[in-house]
């Protein structure tokens, strides 16, 4: 009987560091990845509070953090095409036109780099990932001057934030 026992006690000590060692592990990796980000507490209230994000290992933080980036753009794309049409300002409508090309090409550039991370080719991943954000950031410095819609800067700021994430991990894969 008191074989059982310390048998049932080794396994549940197993059973309790199996559990625990993986989000330890991951917690390190976000911590690692965002101190190589341009905002790291940004990126790491971001990735802590994505689903999965602490429990996986770098290769699925990259994809997670493709398909944030990929929201981000598809958002901010669609906030600058929602306000063409209502901005009377014809130097402002130029300028959330240049944005919506600018940004539409982030988005396949996004694409591009999902399809190198699939490949492996992390390098070109990065690529495609920088310039994605090149993109968004030419936007973000054509409207840094004026009164444009606060939905736009931040849609810029924090696809910027996500891009740098990407970067971190890309250079680590």
């Amino acid at each position: 009987m008191v074989s059982f026992k310390s048998y049932f006690f080794q396994v549940s000590i197993l059973g309790v560091l199996l559990f625990i060692t993986p989000s330890n592990a991951s917690s390190k990796i976000i911590n690692d990845i965002c101190a190589k980000t341009k905002v790291p507490s940004s990126c790491i209230e971001l990735l802590e509070s994505t689903p999965g994000a602490a429990t996986t290992n770098l290769k699925g933080l990259g994809q997670i953090t493709l398909d944030l980036a990929h929201s981000s753009a598809v958002k901010t794309f669609g906030q600058i095409n929602s306000l063409i049409p209502k901005t009377t300002d014809p130097k402002l409508k130029e300028i959330y036109k240049t944005c919506s090309e600018q940004y539409n090409d982030a988005i396949g550039d996004l694409k591009d780099a999902e399809t190198k991370f699939n490949q492996g080719d992390y390098f070109s991943m990065n690529t495609k990932a920088s310039a994605a954000m090149t993109e968004a950031g030419d936007c973000s410095d054509e409207t840094a001057k004026l009164a444009i819609d606060p939905s736009v800067k931040k849609g810029n700021v924090e696809f910027d934030h996500i891009c740098s994430i990407i970067l971190a991990i890309s250079n680590n894969l």
